[in-house]
């Protein structure tokens, strides 16, 4: 338990002036995605045009045992941004067209790490995700914390063209859990970054540790995971449904 609150405030700590998140899962009703759809997007253009202040982002989840629902998130850049809440009317209008007709699920706040993500391109040009869900063993965060961030310095290094993005759940998770989510133009993209550009990332990496290294540091990061250990996933981002997107 030390250990988790220890993982848990060393990670808040270094991530105080980076991004927070207020997330939550949407299940639709039969028969109401394309009504839902509609009223979101209507609500998210009136109310959320703003990168800065009270962005929403919605996806839609392609695989997975939420497969057909929607992941929908606010994003600050701070978490005292959360005091503020929206107008009545906004809420007014999610409530009646929007809440009826929809469920939602496992809501959680999450912190952006900054100093392992690696996004250099404008996100919302790039909408396939793929998502990796990771629940980590609190007693071995260090070595999955440690792979992460000898990632990020081999994908600088190599110069390889990848947008990775890593966040923590701060409140409402189930043990240590994390999110690493790699943004793509398509599919064919996907697969080139997946092969060549990675592998430019693993030569990099066992140039600085030395000859191996990557596959035995990612054999202790896939000890760190608790059971049922990490799940990944494809998502495809709603840009209609969503508010603008900051240019790295």
């Amino acid at each position: 338990m030390k250990k988790l609150i220890l993982a848990l405030f060393v990670f808040a700590g270094a991530n105080l002036s980076a991004q927070v998140a207020k997330s939550r899962y949407i299940k639709v009703d039969e028969d109401k995605g394309e009504q839902v759809y509609e009223a979101i997007k209507a609500k998210t253009q009136k109310y959320n045009q703003s990168a800065e202040k009270g962005a929403h982002y919605t996806f839609y989840i392609e695989t997975g045992p939420r497969a057909g629902q929607l992941f929908r998130a606010r994003i600050e850049q701070d978490m005292a941004a959360f005091d503020e809440d929206g107008s009545p009317e906004e809420y007014q209008m999610w409530n009646e067209t929007v809440a009826p007709h929809v469920t939602n699920d496992l809501p959680q706040v999450w912190y952006y790490n900054k100093d392992v993500s690696h996004e250099i391109t404008d996100l919302c040009v790039k909408p396939l995700r793929q998502v990796i869900l990771y629940n980590i063993d609190p007693a071995k965060a260090d070595d999955f914390w440690a792979f992460r961030k000898r990632v990020y310095d081999a994908v600088v290094k190599s110069d390889a063209q990848l947008d990775m993005g890593v966040w923590t759940v701060y409140a409402g998770n189930r043990g240590l859990n994390v999110l690493v989510g790699f943004a793509h133009e398509n599919h064919a993209e996907m697969d080139l970054d997946g092969s060549e550009e990675w592998s430019k990332v693993v030569t990099a990496y066992n140039e600085t540790h030395g000859e191996g290294q990557f596959k035995a540091d990612n054999a202790k990061l896939r000890e760190s995971m608790s059971a049922w250990g990490n799940s990944t996933q494809l998502w495809t981002f709603l840009p209609e449904l969503s508010s603008p997107c900051i240019t790295p």
